[in-house]
């Protein structure tokens, strides 16, 4: 899910920057010609390039594998704990993953924060099959992402939801 945000986030920024200087080339020089578009072009990719540098060095060798998200379904209400460990390979963390995975039980976190969402401010239950995440959505957009790390567990979930809400 992070990796789609950046992607969408990286296309957008790299057309407002071409339409930028585009428009700053017509304002400065009065005039454009397929060169200036070509340039543009390049000098937004550079500048992409050089964020998705960035992104990786900051996945790779800062972040190394140091968080983990517990979930629990409660009968009023969703739990959610995001946990920060020290830096150390997990046993489910072998190689790169696009979904969520299920690790060893995170002892002695460095940080713990604790999320919950009523069942009664949740609108609409929607899903990402593919990634096994469920988007669980309110009036003011999405309230919190579940993620699953196997294909039962996630259609467990989805069913508790299903009767929580009763929108799938």
């Amino acid at each position: 899910m992070i990796l789609m945000d950046v992607v969408s986030v990286l296309c957008i920024a790299w057309g407002v920057m071409t339409v930028a200087l585009l428009l700053l080339q017509l304002y400065f020089g009065g005039y454009l010609e397929g060169t200036h578009l070509r340039g543009s072009a390049y000098v937004a990719s550079y500048v992409t390039f050089i964020f998705i540098g960035i992104f990786v060095l900051a996945v790779f060798a800062i972040q190394r594998n140091r968080y983990a998200a517990l979930y629990r379904f409660e009968k009023d209400q969703v739990y959610c704990e995001n946990l920060r460990t020290s830096p150390r390979p997990l046993q489910g963390a072998r190689g790169l993953r696009w979904r969520g995975y299920a690790i060893e039980p995170v002892e002695n976190p460095l940080r713990s924060i604790v999320k919950r969402v009523s069942w009664s401010d949740v609108k609409v239950v929607s899903t990402i099959g593919e990634l096994r995440v469920l988007l669980l959505r309110g009036k003011r957009g999405v309230l919190m992402r579940v993620y699953c790390p196997d294909d039962k567990i996630f259609e467990k979930a989805r069913a508790f939801a299903k009767c929580a809400v009763g929108s799938l």
